[in-house]
């Protein structure tokens, strides 16, 4: 759908004055997007002890764990400068996940 989008917002940039002010190009300029997305996954894997309890179990010090993981997959995802760059994909998305990718290591 985003790549409809953007070709949409090529398309009316290139369309004479006229034609840009036809019923179909007005419809079509309501869906046209050139904005573009980076996406992160951060997905929580459960630690081989937490078991069944990882569902329900919401105690301080469980939460705090979850917290300073997360900060930790953060800060190693930042260290890859290619999540800040803008995507030059014809879509315009660009999808990273550290653990599936294999960019780095837990530590």
């Amino acid at each position: 759908m985003q790549a409809l989008r953007r070709s949409a917002a090529k398309l009316l940039e290139q369309m004479a004055p006229e034609l840009r002010q036809t019923p179909e190009a007005e419809l079509l300029a309501q869906a046209a997007d050139t904005k573009v997305y980076n996406i992160i996954h951060l997905i929580y894997r459960a630690r081989n002890y937490e078991g069944a309890s990882k569902d329900y179990e919401f105690s301080r010090r469980t939460m705090e764990e979850h917290w300073k993981t997360g900060y930790s997959d953060m800060e190693r995802t930042l260290r890859h400068p290619e999540v800040l760059q803008r995507p030059k994909s014809p879509d315009g998305v660009f999808t990273f996940d550290l653990k599936q990718q294999g960019r780095e290591q837990e530590k």
